[in-house]
């Protein structure tokens, strides 16, 4: 073949793969069938918004009152839990000890308490009368002894020194009877009533400190605050758990009767009345509606936060919710899981 003839052969070769393209590229796609059919309203005034299912008490995310080891997890998902009931432990060996600390602080303390009360101990009665006796004997015999000496004084027999010795030996004498007399009486009356006051007000003191120390040990088993199903458990033992704001360890709800909590957008509030009538429609399952019962609205337009993910939903928007409960139905629904509602807005 001619050289000439090689690069317009080539031309008429890529001319023709070129024109095939061209008509394949040409020809029309049948259409494609979604492979869910999407949920349709069954009103013809209809009201529509995307809603979450929910427990009927709302989602309560429990936490941790205190920081510290998780010691055990006393509860698996799908549970059912009794108010009260414990749902994870935390290490409480520090409260314990300082508990029992306080305890045997406040049993001293009592012990103080009617030590005090007690007063006077019978026994110590008859020392104090036996005091008292000896102080009025000595007293006597140092009295005797001055009465002498102030005679033979008068007599010029005693010098006045050993006069005076003898006044000063009685009137010490004296002195120590009226002492051993007062804390006789003293000791009869009893405890001082701002002793016993002092007393029992430290018994008090302790008394608050070892509930004190009750109360962070009863804190530290984290209780579930109603009759509920365990949703979520997100603490395993062995971890350690603070208490900032926004840490779910445990999730939990009354599923008994199940709420959607709907969101409707502002641009259709002005539509929108208390008591709607509504069906609701899994996502995924098209076929089967649910018939939702008015529950209440939550008087507060917030900004949007639950997304659908369509390409066509706007974010930059604030909704009403509006909670419905989910009448008896045979199908199986999760919390968590989205539907699409429609209100019927012709029955207003």
């Amino acid at each position: 073949m001619p050289r000439k003839l090689i690069l317009p052969l080539l031309a008429v070769i890529a001319f023709t793969f070129m024109s095939i393209h061209i008509a394949r590229a040409q020809r029309d796609i049948p259409p494609q069938q979604p492979p869910l059919d999407p949920s349709r309203s069954p009103y013809k005034a209809t009201l529509a918004g995307a809603g979450i299912v929910e427990a009927r008490s709302e989602n309560i995310a429990v936490g941790a009152h205190l920081p510290g080891v998780v010691t055990e997890v006393l509860v698996k998902v799908g549970q059912r839990v009794q108010k009260g009931e414990s749902l994870f432990l935390i290490d409480a060996r520090q409260q314990q000890a300082e508990l029992a600390s306080r305890q045997a602080q406040l049993e001293s303390s009592q012990a103080s308490l009617r030590r005090l009360q007690g007063m006077p101990r019978a026994e110590d009665l008859p020392v104090s009368a036996a005091n008292v006796e000896k102080a009025r004997a000595d007293m006597k015999a140092l009295q005797d002894q001055m009465n002498r000496a102030e005679e033979l004084f008068a007599r010029k027999v005693n010098s006045a020194e050993d006069l005076v010795q003898r006044q000063q030996s009685f009137a010490g004498a004296k002195a120590m009877l009226m002492h051993a007399e007062a804390e006789d009486a003293k000791l009869k009356a009893g405890a001082w009533t701002e002793d016993l006051a002092v007393a029992k007000a430290e018994v008090e003191r302790m008394k608050a400190l070892v509930e004190q120390t009750q109360v962070e040990i009863d804190r530290l088993q984290v209780k579930s605050p109603i009759d509920c199903t365990i949703l979520k458990v997100d603490v395993r033992p062995g971890e350690f758990v603070g208490a900032p704001p926004g840490q779910p360890l445990v999730v939990l709800g009354d599923v008994d009767v199940l709420h959607v909590r709907v969101d409707v957008d502002e641009q259709d509030l002005p539509r929108f009345r208390v008591g709607l009538p509504g069906l609701g429609y899994i996502r995924g399952d098209a076929k089967q509606p649910l018939h939702l019962e008015f529950v209440r609205v939550e008087p507060y337009a917030q900004p949007k936060k639950s997304l659908t993910g369509s390409g066509t939903e706007r974010v930059d928007t604030r909704v009403l919710q509006v909670i419905y409960a989910i009448q008896s139905c045979d199908q199986k629904i999760y919390v968590g899981q989205q539907m699409d509602v429609y209100l019927d807005t012709a029955k207003e």
